[in-house]
Protein backbone atom coordinates (compact mmCIF):
# COMPACT_ATOMS: atom_id res chain seq x y z
CA UNK A 1 0.00 0.00 0.00
CA UNK A 2 2.70 2.52 0.89
CA UNK A 3 4.60 1.68 -2.31
CA UNK A 4 1.50 2.45 -4.33
CA UNK A 5 0.91 5.55 -2.25
CA UNK A 6 4.50 6.70 -2.84
CA UNK A 7 3.98 6.29 -6.57
CA UNK A 8 0.58 7.91 -6.80
CA UNK A 9 1.16 10.97 -4.64
CA UNK A 10 4.02 12.26 -6.77
CA UNK A 11 1.78 11.67 -9.77
CA UNK A 12 -0.56 14.33 -8.48
CA UNK A 13 2.37 16.53 -7.65
CA UNK A 14 3.12 16.41 -11.32
CA UNK A 15 0.06 18.23 -12.57
CA UNK A 16 1.62 21.05 -14.54
CA UNK A 17 -0.70 23.81 -15.73
CA UNK A 18 0.74 26.17 -18.36
CA UNK A 19 -0.15 29.01 -20.63
CA UNK A 20 0.14 32.68 -19.72
CA UNK A 21 -2.38 35.20 -21.04
CA UNK A 22 -0.78 35.57 -24.51
CA UNK A 23 -0.13 31.85 -24.73
CA UNK A 24 -3.69 31.05 -23.66
CA UNK A 25 -5.07 33.38 -26.31
CA UNK A 26 -2.85 31.84 -28.99
CA UNK A 27 -3.78 28.32 -27.86
CA UNK A 28 -7.47 29.19 -27.91
CA UNK A 29 -7.11 30.50 -31.46
CA UNK A 30 -5.36 27.28 -32.46
CA UNK A 31 -8.03 25.35 -30.59
CA UNK A 32 -10.83 27.00 -32.54
CA UNK A 33 -9.06 26.48 -35.86
CA UNK A 34 -8.68 22.72 -35.32
CA UNK A 35 -12.06 22.10 -33.75
CA UNK A 36 -14.24 21.95 -36.88
CA UNK A 37 -14.92 18.20 -36.61
CA UNK A 38 -15.07 17.98 -32.82
CA UNK A 39 -18.60 17.95 -31.36
CA UNK A 40 -19.44 21.24 -29.65
CA UNK A 41 -20.48 19.36 -26.50
CA UNK A 42 -16.93 18.00 -26.11
CA UNK A 43 -15.35 21.41 -26.64
CA UNK A 44 -17.78 23.04 -24.20
CA UNK A 45 -17.11 20.38 -21.57
CA UNK A 46 -13.34 20.82 -21.82
CA UNK A 47 -13.70 24.63 -21.76
CA UNK A 48 -15.46 24.17 -18.42
CA UNK A 49 -11.96 23.41 -17.08
CA UNK A 50 -10.59 26.76 -18.23
CA UNK A 51 -9.87 27.73 -14.60
CA UNK A 52 -7.07 25.12 -14.59
CA UNK A 53 -5.26 26.37 -17.71
CA UNK A 54 -1.95 28.09 -17.05
CA UNK A 55 1.49 27.65 -15.60
CA UNK A 56 1.67 27.09 -11.85
CA UNK A 57 4.43 26.84 -9.23
CA UNK A 58 4.59 26.26 -5.50
CA UNK A 59 5.25 23.63 -2.89
CA UNK A 60 3.67 20.84 -0.96
CA UNK A 61 4.16 17.84 1.29
CA UNK A 62 3.36 14.16 1.31
CA UNK A 63 3.32 11.69 4.18
CA UNK A 64 5.21 8.50 3.33
CA UNK A 65 6.36 5.42 5.22
CA UNK A 66 9.60 7.27 6.03
CA UNK A 67 7.88 10.46 7.20
CA UNK A 68 6.75 13.75 5.71
CA UNK A 69 8.56 14.83 2.55
CA UNK A 70 8.39 18.36 1.21
CA UNK A 71 8.61 19.18 -2.48
CA UNK A 72 8.62 22.04 -4.97
CA UNK A 73 6.13 21.67 -7.80
CA UNK A 74 5.45 23.10 -11.23
CA UNK A 75 2.31 22.38 -13.23
CA UNK A 76 1.44 23.25 -16.82
CA UNK A 77 -2.12 22.81 -18.10
CA UNK A 78 -2.94 23.42 -21.76
CA UNK A 79 -5.53 22.65 -24.42
CA UNK A 80 -4.41 20.13 -27.05
CA UNK A 81 -5.82 18.32 -30.11
CA UNK A 82 -7.96 21.20 -31.26
CA UNK A 83 -9.28 21.85 -27.77
CA UNK A 84 -10.80 18.41 -27.27
CA UNK A 85 -8.41 17.47 -24.43
CA UNK A 86 -6.58 19.19 -21.63
CA UNK A 87 -3.07 18.08 -20.71
CA UNK A 88 -1.60 18.45 -17.25
CA UNK A 89 2.19 18.13 -16.99
CA UNK A 90 3.94 18.21 -13.67
CA UNK A 91 7.38 18.09 -12.20
CA UNK A 92 8.21 17.70 -8.52
CA UNK A 93 11.60 18.47 -7.02
CA UNK A 94 13.04 17.71 -3.61
CA UNK A 95 12.65 20.86 -1.51
CA UNK A 96 15.94 20.14 0.30
CA UNK A 97 17.79 19.62 -3.01
CA UNK A 98 15.89 21.33 -5.87
CA UNK A 99 18.32 19.85 -8.41
CA UNK A 100 16.81 16.43 -7.69
CA UNK A 101 13.62 15.61 -9.61
CA UNK A 102 11.39 13.35 -7.51
CA UNK A 103 8.52 12.96 -9.98
CA UNK A 104 7.31 13.79 -13.45
CA UNK A 105 3.85 13.02 -14.77
CA UNK A 106 1.44 13.66 -17.61
CA UNK A 107 -2.34 13.53 -17.39
CA UNK A 108 -4.94 13.92 -20.11
CA UNK A 109 -8.52 15.04 -19.43
CA UNK A 110 -11.14 14.31 -22.07
CA UNK A 111 -14.92 14.24 -22.32
CA UNK A 112 -17.09 11.54 -23.91
CA UNK A 113 -20.41 12.41 -25.49
CA UNK A 114 -21.29 8.70 -25.40
CA UNK A 115 -21.03 8.45 -21.60
CA UNK A 116 -21.55 12.10 -20.67
CA UNK A 117 -18.48 11.83 -18.43
CA UNK A 118 -15.02 13.26 -18.17
CA UNK A 119 -12.06 10.90 -18.26
CA UNK A 120 -8.73 11.34 -16.45
CA UNK A 121 -5.71 9.32 -17.61
CA UNK A 122 -2.45 9.93 -15.78
CA UNK A 123 0.99 8.51 -16.50
CA UNK A 124 3.78 8.51 -13.91
CA UNK A 125 6.68 6.25 -12.93
CA UNK A 126 5.52 3.44 -15.19
CA UNK A 127 1.93 3.49 -13.93
CA UNK A 128 -1.27 4.46 -15.70
CA UNK A 129 -4.22 5.72 -13.69
CA UNK A 130 -7.70 6.01 -15.18
CA UNK A 131 -10.55 7.71 -13.38
CA UNK A 132 -13.86 9.50 -13.90
CA UNK A 133 -13.27 12.90 -12.29
CA UNK A 134 -15.91 15.13 -10.75
CA UNK A 135 -15.83 18.66 -12.16
CA UNK A 136 -17.38 21.46 -10.15
CA UNK A 137 -17.32 25.24 -10.07
CA UNK A 138 -13.54 25.83 -9.91
CA UNK A 139 -12.98 22.35 -8.47
CA UNK A 140 -11.69 19.07 -9.85
CA UNK A 141 -11.67 15.79 -7.96
CA UNK A 142 -10.42 12.38 -9.00
CA UNK A 143 -10.06 9.18 -7.08
CA UNK A 144 -8.38 5.84 -7.38
CA UNK A 145 -9.40 2.43 -6.09
CA UNK A 146 -6.31 0.37 -5.28
CA UNK A 147 -7.81 -2.87 -4.05
CA UNK A 148 -7.10 -1.64 -0.54
CA UNK A 149 -7.49 2.04 0.23
CA UNK A 150 -9.36 4.49 -1.97
CA UNK A 151 -7.32 7.60 -2.65
CA UNK A 152 -8.84 10.91 -3.73
CA UNK A 153 -7.40 14.25 -4.73
CA UNK A 154 -9.44 17.43 -4.52
CA UNK A 155 -8.21 20.48 -6.40
CA UNK A 156 -9.71 23.90 -5.62
CA UNK A 157 -8.94 27.01 -7.65
CA UNK A 158 -9.49 30.60 -6.58
CA UNK A 159 -8.24 33.21 -9.00
CA UNK A 160 -4.49 32.75 -8.99
CA UNK A 161 -4.24 29.87 -6.50
CA UNK A 162 -4.43 26.08 -6.76
CA UNK A 163 -4.97 24.23 -3.48
CA UNK A 164 -4.89 20.43 -3.57
CA UNK A 165 -5.52 17.90 -0.84
CA UNK A 166 -4.89 14.16 -1.08
CA UNK A 167 -6.69 11.78 1.26
CA UNK A 168 -7.25 8.07 1.65
CA UNK A 169 -9.89 5.88 3.24
CA UNK A 170 -9.75 2.30 4.42
CA UNK A 171 -13.43 2.03 5.37
CA UNK A 172 -15.28 2.80 2.16
CA UNK A 173 -15.32 6.55 2.70
CA UNK A 174 -16.70 6.75 6.25
CA UNK A 175 -13.45 8.43 7.35
CA UNK A 176 -10.70 10.10 5.31
CA UNK A 177 -7.09 10.81 6.34
CA UNK A 178 -5.11 13.58 4.68
CA UNK A 179 -1.68 12.52 3.46
CA UNK A 180 -0.89 15.16 0.82
CA UNK A 181 -1.19 18.91 0.29
CA UNK A 182 -0.02 21.19 -2.47
CA UNK A 183 -0.39 24.97 -2.82
CA UNK A 184 0.48 26.64 -6.10
CA UNK A 185 0.23 30.13 -7.58
CA UNK A 186 -0.40 30.95 -11.22
CA UNK A 187 2.86 32.26 -12.69
CA UNK A 188 1.75 32.67 -16.31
Amino acid sequence: MMRLHRLLVPLMCALTLAAGAPAVAAERSATSAGAADVPATQLDAIRRLDFMVGKWAGSGWVDTATGRQEFLQTEKVAYKAGGQVLTVEGEGRDKADPRRIVDTALAVVSYSDATGQYRWEAFSQGHVTESVPVVGDHTFQWSLQTGGPTIRYTLSFTGRTWHEVGEYTLDGGATWRQNFQMDLRRVA
